[in-house]
């Protein structure tokens, strides 16, 4: 949560105009401050590794079943570690602190305050990142034969591959914020859903390779983007030729007001 506010932010400053070595009112944080708090994130929450689950140390992982004011509620609770909610709940709320519209909108007003012959993370470069992290299987052999004990993606990265699918197809659709970077992250989570749409189609087309679980995973993730895609150019076409679209300007609502 401490590095992820990092992404998209700025230094604010309060000097006085003459004050000694006065500063400006608005320095966005280094590009490459940035690109090491995002990879950071990605490295703590989004593989397998950082989590340093063994089998050894969930046959370790319990709770006390004692009978009284601090313990009754553990002792109603299974005995073995949900371990696959508690992962996902940590990739969920690291894939929100990077992909909410508000971070987004940040991103992408501040690369207006940086010249253009210099470097600084853009919008693009934001998702691109996230995508290719969440997504990493899709680059590997498919001549190599996977199975259900050891399958192509494990079962913490299909939890967060869907997080991350569900995510996309949100901001694919532009109804999450009516600020003016609603346009440009719609444009780009469209491209980018159609790209892993590509790569997973192609995937599948050796599919007797993959595992049972991975197989079913990129199946229903395939149609889940198919869908998306229609229903996000039917929602898209009808605001355009009748929905909110469509009313006097002065009657639309503020940017950023929901």
């Amino acid at each position: 949560s401490m590095m992820a506010n990092w992404v998209g932010s700025a230094y604010v400053y309060r000097d006085r105009k003459g004050d000694p070595n006065g500063r400006v009112p608005i320095d966005p944080v280094p590009a490459e401050q940035q690109r090491n708090a995002l990879r950071f994130v990605i490295d703590n929450s989004f593989m397998d590794e950082a989590y340093g689950i063994t089998p050894e140390l969930l046959r370790h992982t319990t709770n006390d079943k004692w009978f009284d004011n601090y313990g009754f509620r553990e002792a109603m609770q299974d005995s073995t570690l949900p371990i696959h909610d508690q992962i996902m709940g940590v990739q969920a709320s690291a894939l929100t602190m990077l992909m909410n519209p508000q971070t987004l909108q940040r991103v992408f007003d501040l690369e207006l305050y940086v010249p253009s012959d210099q470097d600084a993370l853009t919008v693009a470069e934001l998702m691109n990142t996230v995508r290719d992290a969440a997504w990493s299987e899709l680059g590997n052999d498919p001549s190599r034969q996977y199975t259900e004990r050891q399958p192509m993606v494990s079962s913490f990265r299909r939890n967060l591959q869907r997080e991350h699918l569900a995510r996309l197809i949100d901001l694919s659709m532009g109804t999450s914020t009516l600020n003016a970077a609603a346009m440009p992250v719609k444009t780009l989570a469209v491209a980018q859903l159609r790209d892993l749409h590509q790569k997973i189609d192609s995937r599948m087309k050796n599919a007797s390779s993959l595992d049972a679980y991975t197989a079913a995973h990129f199946g229903e993730v395939r149609t889940r983007i198919e869908k998306a895609l229609d229903a996000a150019y039917i929602y898209n076409a009808d605001q355009i030729g009748g929905g909110m679209m469509s009313f006097p300007f002065f009657m639309q609502p503020e940017a950023g007001r929901e």
